[in-house]
């Protein structure tokens, strides 16, 4: 199962930490590992080149951990925020489309 942490402070994302596979097919061939690596990795892109922020993740086989810079001006905060929800709505559909094979929790 593929289990993501989604961390807010006063509403706003401040982490996404993604763990674990999907075990729906083998490696290289999972469409589902495959759907979430690219909603979190666009997450972290767009943060890069449409709101320009040095930000960077842990990416590895199995595991993703990004954390967004704490110094940002509201504006920015929102935009990350936008962002980040967006990415939800896409994994949460997945898990509509493939119960039982991804969790995701905010806190």
């Amino acid at each position: 199962m593929i289990r993501v942490c989604v961390k807010r402070t006063a509403g706003h994302v401040i982490n996404v930490v993604v763990r674990g596979h999907a075990g729906n097919a083998p490696k290289g061939e999972d469409i589902i590992c495959a759907a979430v690596s690219v909603l979190v990795q666009t997450f972290l892109f767009s943060l890069q080149r449409l709101l320009q922020l040095d930000v960077t993740a842990d990416i590895r086989d199995g595991y993703f951990n990004l954390t967004v810079p704490t110094n940002l001006v509201p504006a920015v905060q929102e935009q990350v925020t936008l962002l980040a929800d967006s990415m939800i709505v896409g994994l949460d559909e997945i898990d509509k489309s493939y119960p039982g094979f991804l969790q995701v929790n905010e806190e």
